[in-house]
């Protein structure tokens, strides 16, 4: 019975759309058993090629492997037949694609044919252990119908004069790029309409002014070592991620701005009168996340504030935590056992979700008395869920002495659900005995490792 070629048989635009979801580089090898697909693969909307192998040994057929993907390049986008291209990305490792100048004007004609193309998404993205950074030809800045830019390990010069136009650019990605400070500095501020801003791990950058972009919703300023200063005002800004990764205290000036409604906070060198200042510019904040500042006295008083996330160091042991936070959903905290006592009295929980309580060290667990507990689960228990990651070290730990349990108060009969994450091995049998002396939840789940497993408890 003679087999029939159902996918054949589809229209070409669903064709184009299955097409378009399979690696270009499978693409190119497929045409060459088809025609029809042949004819198909030049009028694909976007092609991703990437180039990447292990660092040795390399394999044997390298070299002929190479020179195929060199030409499914050059035959995707020299053959292309569509007027404008959506997306092109490029992930090369240019140690295997080589640093030569013939290797170089190949990928300079593949970045020509897409600029020619009009194309809308450009991606970027190099890899160069030994081989010299990639120069990116000036042209990429004078693409008018580029919409969205990443930039990889590259290179780029631009000088005082140099005229930028990218008047659709919308999001810009620069990580781990080579320039000097002013070159980004005036990309950034060529591109007036721009929404989302990221820059990570790139070293040339030490002062940073995002000024005069009405329309960015979306910054994020990762790990530049060198940086200096960094200043915002940005009236539109929505999400604000800011991680030093210098061992240098950075300058931080950011203008209050009503519509932020997250922000992520790494910053082991800022004070306490410039971390309430911040808060204080935000009323409408809905997410916090603080992880290693080194603050000794932290405090969140927030009205809007939905959802917290505190990652504590071991220099903050012995920190001071006071959180006021009605209208506070979900609440994750990773640190030590004393900030988080701290707080529990105070705490308004009336509209908490989810809790999730991590301990640094795992002596905490131990101390965490059941007195603690029991008033933790008490003022936990209008939570929906309730997560305790244990690190448990002996069944000592676990076994609540005879002699205190006549006189402990009933457990907290309200909880939902309670997860135990549970490291290291322990008795599951006293664990679930420790904790039904301090709550009965309705469900309790115990997760070790990668192996959750449900008990159903009795209310």
């Amino acid at each position: 019975m003679e087999e029939i070629n159902r996918i054949s048989q589809l229209p070409e635009e669903v064709l184009i759309r299955i097409l378009s979801l399979v690696p270009s580089k499978e693409v190119a090898r497929a045409k060459l058993v088809s025609k029809s697909w042949q004819n198909l693969f030049e009028f694909l909307p976007s092609f991703t090629f990437e180039f990447l192998l292990p660092r040795s040994p390399p394999p044997e057929d390298s070299i002929d492997d190479m020179s195929s993907f060199i030409n499914a390049i050059d035959s995707a986008l020299k053959l292309h037949k569509r007027f404008t291209l959506d997306r092109l990305q490029l992930n090369l490792d240019l140690d295997l694609i080589g640093s030569g100048s013939r290797s170089r004007s190949l990928i300079d004609s593949w970045i020509d044919a897409a600029l020619e193309r009009k194309v809308k998404q450009l991606d970027l993205r190099f890899q160069c252990h030994n081989a010299g950074y990639y120069f990116l030809p000036f042209e990429v800045f004078g693409a008018r119908t580029i919409t969205d830019l990443r930039l990889e390990e590259c290179r780029f010069e631009i000088c005082g004069d140099t005229n930028i136009d990218l008047p659709a650019l919308r999001k810009l990605c620069l990580r781990r790029i080579r320039c000097e400070d002013q070159a980004i500095q005036k990309l950034i501020s060529s591109c007036p309409l721009i929404q989302d801003l990221k820059t990570s791990f790139c070293s040339g950058v030490q002062r940073l002014h995002v000024s005069e972009l009405v329309n960015l919703q979306r910054l994020s300023v990762i790990c530049c070592y060198a940086l200096e200063s960094i200043e915002i005002d940005a009236p539109s800004l929505q999400y604000l991620e800011y991680r030093n990764g210098s061992l240098q205290c950075a300058l931080l000036l950011i203008t209050p701005c009503e519509f932020l409604r997250e922000l992520i906070l790494y910053d082991r060198f800022i004070t306490e009168d410039l971390f309430q200042n911040l808060l204080s510019g935000f009323p409408n904040l809905e997410l916090l996340k603080i992880n290693d500042t080194r603050l000794r006295w932290i405090e969140v008083s927030h009205r809007q504030l939905k959802r917290l996330d505190l990652t504590l160091t071991n220099l903050e042991a012995e920190g001071i935590l006071k959180i006021d936070t009605p209208n506070l959903r979900s609440l994750r905290y990773y640190g030590c056992r004393t900030p988080l006592i701290s707080v529990i009295s105070s705490l308004n929980t009336s509209s908490l979700q989810e809790v999730d309580i991590n301990f640094i060290n795992s002596d905490d667990y131990g101390y965490f008395s059941i007195l603690q507990s029991k008033e933790f689960f008490e003022m936990m228990k209008h939570c929906q869920d309730i997560k305790l990651n244990l690190h448990i070290k002996s069944k000592q730990e676990l076994i609540i002495p005879k002699r205190r349990r006549p006189i402990l108060s009933p457990p907290v009969y309200d909880i939902k659900h309670l997860h135990l994450l549970v490291y290291n091995c322990c008795r599951y049998q006293l664990m679930i005995d420790r904790m039904f002396w301090m709550c009965h939840p309705q469900i309790l789940s115990i997760s070790r490792g990668t192996k959750p497993g449900f008990l159903k408890c009795p209310v």
